[in-house]
């Protein structure tokens, strides 16, 4: 008997260690697990489940002696387990790891299903978005999945900064965008271009890319389809044909074109036709289309060649108009001004001398009588009609300067950021729309920045603006039939009304370079009207910057000398003959000042001056004083006979 108790304990200590609970080991929340058992009788029972969430019942079917319960846990943490069975109560107790967070190596990054390769660098990040993780190099992202190998890019328009949760982006010039990024126009730098390059040579990113993905390769390896895709992102964003393209992407684009000429005409063709649909006026794009014509010409793409040159002359309204020849009439007025002046001073000086003697002379007077010294000026032994033609052309010559300084000022903002870009849909072109002054012109332009941020405001402030065709195209169908009186070469105002389009298609319409320009130049008179003296000073003429606040003051000094001169009586005084002789002699024209004839004599030989220094002509100096010389002997023939 005694043996039989010992048999039975260990019979029942065997049923019992039969039944068990199996727990994970070394899972991790967020992940799949699985709860069994093994050994149990079938049917059906509760399971709890106490953790760092509290508690959970989950009912389990036991079949065959056997149970699986899947589980997802998010919180890690101590779990413990209780199956209540009719024979009692199974317990057990597991512990639920952390995910282990995604992990930047020099190798690239790890994640919980392997490493994903990157190229080293300045990676910003990881952040972590749910099942996504981010990181960042320069202008692209990389978002990867924490549980399967799905990897997506993203390109930033500019370089990114910081990732922050969201998931967004902090930018280079503190903006702050979301991830996936809108499509916004490039405001990055040629560095951030370059920095892109490796990255996209290394990870190979699905295209098609944004636009100025393509500007970070060499535009020789660029396909018709890369070509095609750069174009459409480029409107996508904002971008319109009728603004300018300074960027260095675009240069090298037609640098490339220009190369490939013998090597590879057919690419060449590929790289100038992009360059005249999508980004058709950049620096020196006149001269670029008219030497690729020629060329293609004599390759045999006539038709090509037709269709560049009839493009330039389509665009040619959306260029500021050109002012070249203000430089040269600057210097012909100002010369016959100063000729004309330096001319009535030593004609009448003999005079004023000797009227002068009695009170001073001539510095003395201004000390001994100043007031009696003003009313011999030089000028008031002028006559009226020579009083009239000095402050005429001093007055041409004031108009050509600064007219010159204006056209300066107003072509360098037009060819520098924010204006630069192609676009006007940028938060640095917005600012720049508000820092002009409150014109009509000024208001429709800033109703055009604001089209895609607040469509709203930007209509109120297109219809407030000025009756520009771009304004009035973006208003509605009746302002539309006015556009197309103001401006029927447009594009896009014809493609609105089904008339037809130009080269590059229907499209949104946009302000010109033309319009630019002359909004600029508005803005830049007002802002001289408005402080002379500082706007004078910031015109970019062509003297030392020290020295314009000295010309504004000799330039305001002539102006009250001229005016000065037409309230004194005219005083009696005139030059021996022989020293008269001698001057008119030297001035073209000086017999007939009065008369047309002289100030054309005047004008020529000013003229003839200026292409005499540039090296092009003698003739026309030789031909002034030709005439000059035929009027003054027939005038002394004609007094004798």
């Amino acid at each position: 008997m005694r043996s039989f108790w010992p048999l039975l304990l260990l019979l029942a200590l065997g049923v019992g260690l039969g039944q068990r609970l199996v727990l994970p080991e070394g899972a991790v929340a967020g992940e799949p697990l699985s709860l069994s058992g093994e050994g149990l009788p079938d049917g059906r029972y509760p399971l709890a489940l106490e953790g760092p969430g509290g508690i959970r019942v989950e009912g389990v079917e036991v079949q065959g002696g056997r149970f699986a319960l899947p589980l997802t846990l998010e919180a890690p943490g101590e779990y413990r387990v209780r199956l209540n069975l009719p024979s009692g109560a199974l317990e057990g107790r597991f512990l639920l790891l952390a995910p282990t967070p995604p992990e930047l190596t020099p190798e690239g990054l790890k994640l919980p299903w392997g490493l994903l390769p990157l190229p080293q660098g300045p990676w910003v990040g990881p952040l972590v978005e749910g099942n996504r993780v981010y990181v960042a190099q320069g202008l692209l992202v990389v978002e990867a999945g924490l549980k399967e190998e799905a990897v997506r890019y993203h390109f930033a328009p500019a370089k990114v900064l910081a990732l922050r949760p969201g998931p967004e982006a902090l930018l280079e010039g503190e903006r702050v965008l979301p991830i996936p990024f809108p499509p916004v126009p490039f405001q990055g730098k040629e560095e951030d271009l370059k920095a892109l390059r490796p990255l996209l040579l290394a990870l190979n990113p699905p295209r098609p890319w944004p636009y100025f993905a393509y500007w970070a390769l060499p535009p020789e390896t660029l396909s018709e389809e890369d070509l095609a895709a750069y174009g459409q992102d480029l409107r996508a964003r904002g971008h319109r044909p009728e603004l300018f393209f300074g960027q260095e992407g675009v240069l090298r684009m037609a640098e490339a074109a220009r190369a490939l000429l013998g090597e590879d005409p057919a690419r060449a063709k590929a790289l100038t036709l992009a360059l005249l649909r999508y980004t058709p006026l950049f620096p020196g794009s006149e001269a670029f289309f008219r030497e690729m014509a020629e060329a293609l010409e004599a390759q045999g793409e006539v038709a090509t060649a037709l269709r560049l040159r009839e493009a330039l002359a389509l665009s040619a309204p959306w260029r500021p108009p050109d002012l070249g020849f203000l430089a040269p009439a600057f210097f012909v007025l100002g010369t016959a001004y100063l000729a004309l002046f330096l001319y009535l001073f030593l004609f009448y000086l003999p005079a004023q001398l000797k009227d002068l003697r009695p009170i001073g002379g001539y510095l003395g007077g201004f000390f001994r009588h100043p007031l009696l010294r003003l009313r011999h000026l030089h000028l008031a032994y002028a006559s009226l009609g020579e009083r009239l033609l000095a402050l005429l052309l001093f007055l041409a010559t004031l108009a050509a300067l600064l007219l010159y300084g204006l056209d300066a000022k107003a072509r360098a903002a037009l060819w520098a950021p924010p204006l630069d870009q192609g676009t006007l849909f940028t938060p640095a072109a917005q600012a720049w729309a508000r820092s002009l002054p409150p014109t009509p012109g000024a208001k429709a332009l800033q109703g055009y920045t604001l089209l895609r941020d607040n469509p709203t405001q930007a209509r109120a402030l297109l219809r407030e603006g000025a009756p520009l065709p771009f304004a009035l195209a973006l208003l509605g169908e009746k302002e539309l039939v006015l556009a197309y009186k103001k401006a029927p070469w447009s594009g896009p105002v014809r493609s609105l009304l089904g008339l037809g389009a130009d080269p590059w298609g229907p499209r949104e319409p946009a302000p010109t370079l033309r319009t630019l320009y002359t909004l600029l130049l508005e803005a830049e008179a007002r802002r001289l009207a408005e402080d002379p003296w500082r706007g004078f000073s910031q015109l970019p003429l062509p003297l030392p910057e020290g020295y314009r606040a000295w010309a504004f003051a000799a330039l305001l000094l002539l102006v009250l000398y001229h005016l000065l001169t037409f309230f004194l009586p005219r005083r009696q005084g005139q030059p021996s003959t022989a020293y008269a002789l001698f001057l008119r002699l030297l001035l073209p024209g000086s017999l007939g000042l009065g008369g047309g004839l002289g100030v054309v004599l005047l004008l020529l030989a000013a003229y003839g001056l200026w292409a005499l220094l540039q090296g092009s002509s003698h003739l026309y100096l030789a031909a002034a004083y030709g005439l000059h010389l035929l009027l003054v002997l027939s005038s002394r023939a004609w007094r004798r006979a």
